[in-house]
């Protein structure tokens, strides 16, 4: 027999006096007398037969279960053991746990008259829990009675400890009962401490909930002098004629949203001077912020913008503005957005767009906590104009310098060669640009030698070189015969330059 086939046919005790029974013990004090008492022979006890752990037969248990362990999931044993040991102590997990024989356990309140006789006898084991023969109550019904009242107390125990201020109140809006921290808090907040049975302060105004259901708000309480305040969350709960009202101390919440907002604040105004537009996408790829740079540099509307667009609705805005590069067909721009993205996501998009207007951007991409992305606008055009202009200054330089009838070369201050001229590789037949490893001193004067007389002071050039001072007209004599005047002068950033002119005051002669 199982424990569904029991419950339909277990009845209902009497309720009015288990209710009046339940109130006077919950608060400490005797049972009042009934005034016509149940008959003796009614405090039969409950017994319940078990073949390892399932349940195989039972008697007199009508009220023993609630729908809490007829919808269990747990097998027979655990269910009936689990609420005998709400009453007794030590009640074993398992039926293997218990000697052969009989075991009677005790209950643990004082005032239980209860007993629990296990017999085992191998693989079956009898539960037999006794009855109140003194109030004519059987084993079911004062197992009913006192499992409700340890529930009770260990609520009460359990909210009167609790950390987080409780209260309840009655139907006209009157405190009740509160525990202790609710107490603690009315002390600390400066009202007197309520005496035994008296009504505790008002520290929150009043919920209402609706019948059945709940209320939240969140409240502010200051301590004397107002200084010092105090943020509580409150959740008053429909409970039939009274309400419970549960509170939770959220300073620290508060204090992390104050600062966070702050915090928002002081990035929007860094962010409001920054002359890089930035534009920030959240994990679900909706612009979440954006600066004023960002409206000056795109020209995308504001009221567009504020509106949170998606990254693609974004960018083929900026597409139709023409703020970006023209891709070559729409169903591959589409693609891009999506590689676009990807490349965001992992810090390595970087690009640069050349406008139809003219304008250069640099535009960046970084990923972001919680899935965010940011991308970065910077106009460079000024900058890619200073570049265009030095690099074109410096090309007309090095034709004006190839156009000199001197040999000339440029080392830099760690001696490497940093600039020839034209008349230089074709006097000494090299490609400094050519060649894959830098040009030292020292590899050029190995050329130089081995090009022209060895009586060349080539040792008073290596010197100059190598120490960056002046050297006026070494006379050199080439490999073709021709004579060339080597002539060493210091540069700035200790950089040094050499130059070897032809000595046209000089006849060419024979080499020795």
């Amino acid at each position: 027999m199982g424990i569904d086939l029991v419950l339909l046919v277990a009845t209902a005790l009497g309720v009015a006096a288990g209710v009046g029974v339940l109130c006077w013990m919950a608060r400490g004090e005797p049972a009042p007398q009934v005034a016509a008492p149940m008959p003796r022979d009614t405090a039969v006890p409950a017994s319940f037969v078990f073949s390892g752990r399932e349940l195989v037969d039972m008697a007199d248990t009508a009220g023993f279960f609630d729908n809490r362990l007829a919808h269990s999931e747990h097998d027979d044993w655990t269910n009936v053991v689990r609420s005998l040991g709400l009453r007794f102590a030590d009640v074993p997990k398992s039926p293997t746990d218990l000697p052969e024989g009989e075991t009677q356990f005790l209950a643990k309140a004082p005032r239980d008259p209860g007993k629990l006789i296990a017999r085992r006898d191998g693989t079956s084991t009898r539960l037999v829990l006794s009855g109140n023969p003194r109030e004519g109550m059987s084993g079911a019904a004062l197992h009913k009675l006192h499992t409700a009242l340890a529930e009770l107390r260990m609520m009460r125990a359990g909210l009167g400890r609790t950390p987080s201020p409780i209260f309840a109140r009655d139907g006209d809006g009157n405190i009740l009962w509160a525990n202790a921290a609710y107490i603690d808090l009315a002390t600390k907040l400066g009202f007197e401490k309520a005496t035994e049975g008296g009504q505790p302060p008002e520290l929150f105004e009043p919920l209402n909930p609706e019948e059945g259901s709940y209320s939240i708000r969140r409240d502010c309480l200051s301590e004397p002098g107002g200084d010092v305040k105090h943020w509580y969350d409150i959740c008053a709960v429909d409970a039939g004629q009274h309400t419970i009202t549960f509170t939770m101390d959220v300073d620290a919440v508060v204090n992390a949203e104050i600062a966070q907002r702050n915090f928002v604040q002081t990035l929007t105004k860094t962010f409001a001077q920054l002359s890089i537009g930035l534009a920030i996408f959240n994990r679900d790829r909706q612009l979440a912020l954006f600066n004023p740079a960002l409206v000056d540099l795109t020209e995308l509307p504001v009221d567009f913008l504020s509106g949170r667009p998606t990254i693609r609705c974004f960018f083929d805005m900026l597409r139709d503005n023409h703020m970006m590069p023209e891709p070559k067909n729409y169903a591959s721009w589409r693609e891009r957005i999506g590689t676009l993205v990807a490349a965001a996501s992992d810090g390595n998009f970087h690009e640069t767009w050349s406008l139809p207007s003219g304008q250069t951007y640099r535009v960046t991409g970084r990923p972001h906590p919680d899935g965010a992305v940011a991308f970065l606008f910077e106009d460079i055009s000024h900058e890619v104009s200073l570049t265009r202009s030095f690099r074109s200054e410096l090309a007309l330089g090095n034709a004006v310098l190839d156009q000199m009838d001197s040999a000339m070369a440029v080392f830099s201050a760690d001696g490497v060669l940093a600039f020839s001229n034209a008349q230089f590789r074709d006097v000494w037949g090299v490609d400094p640009d050519s060649a894959f490893a830098d040009t030292t001193i020292a590899d050029a004067l190995a050329i130089w030698r081995s090009k022209s007389d060895p009586a060349t002071k080539w040792e008073e050039i290596e010197s100059a070189l190598s120490t960056g001072t002046v050297l006026d007209d070494v006379q050199i004599i080439m490999s073709d015969h021709s004579r060339r005047l080597c002539r060493v002068r210091p540069l700035i950033n200790g950089a040094r330059m050499v130059a070897f002119s032809t000595d046209s005051q000089v006849p060419a002669v024979d080499m020795v």
